[in-house]
């Protein structure tokens, strides 16, 4: 779903922005192609010859003409001029990219070794528009589910309560999490956030699960610690009764 139009059915379309360069571009290649081909087929050009027949080009062939006559092959790509069809066809790309907002480094076209932060900013325009198909998406999603969630309850009978419906998306781009862990873990340590939200910022899928099972290991593992606590004060206990009870009898 895209942006809805008045009085239509389906949103807005991301292609007629771009399909004018389309039909440029693939004008232009379709141009350049026929260049290549003539190149490829050249075309014998006679001067001062009033008649011509059986002109063969072909490797070995050879041509009879006139004293004063001048024979040679038509070259399309004299002078440097397919460079002028290859830079036109650069610039539609860039312009077909720049439209849509999809860098060719999207593609993998790096032509250099970027870092994280650099390969992000060359990636700035599209990431800003998953994150407006990603605004929209998460309004059409959680009204899919309301839907279906009183569809259920309507038609099985089910109650479940009132949900808070949230859509989680994961990262466009791979990120190296250790600085981010490191910043929640201060930021939790301060009490500024949770430990909930701290594992809703780091993409857990389910904090409230995951936090529960992390109570449950915390209180496994005080368990744990007491008992092995209490063990050495029984042994400590244990070598004084029996000092004791050696002290008795030396007596």
């Amino acid at each position: 779903p895209n942006l809805r139009e008045p009085k239509k059915f389906w949103g807005v379309s991301d292609l007629p922005q771009i399909m004018e360069s389309q039909r440029e571009l693939n004008r232009a290649m379709s141009q350049l192609s026929r260049i290549l081909e003539l190149s490829g087929n050249p075309i014998a050009v006679l001067e001062n010859v009033e008649e011509s027949e059986d002109i063969a080009i072909r490797p070995g062939a050879v041509w009879n003409i006139p004293e004063d006559a001048k024979a040679y092959l038509l070259d399309l790509l004299q002078g440097g001029g397919v460079n002028l069809h290859i830079n036109y066809i650069d610039l539609l790309y860039r312009t077909l990219h720049d439209i849509s907002e999809s860098p060719r480094s999207a593609f993998g076209g790096t032509e250099r070794d970027l870092s994280g932060v650099a390969l992000e900013i060359e990636l700035h325009p599209l990431l800003q528009k998953v994150q407006r198909k990603r605004i929209i998406r998460t309004a059409v999603y959680n009204r899919r589910n309301e839907m279906i969630l009183k569809l259920l309850e309507k038609y099985q009978g089910m109650n479940f309560g009132k949900n808070h419906l949230r859509v989680i998306w994961g990262p466009v781009l791979p990120h190296d999490i250790t600085r981010q862990v490191n910043n929640e873990q201060v930021l939790v340590q301060n009490g500024i956030h949770s430990r909930r939200r701290a594992m809703d910022e780091l993409g857990v899928r389910d904090p409230d699960s995951e936090f529960e099972r992390w109570l449950e290991e915390r209180e496994t593992i005080l368990k744990m610690n007491r008992q092995l606590n209490a063990r050495p004060m029984r042994n400590e206990k244990r070598e004084r009764v029996l000092t004791a009870r050696a002290e008795g009898v030396e007596e």
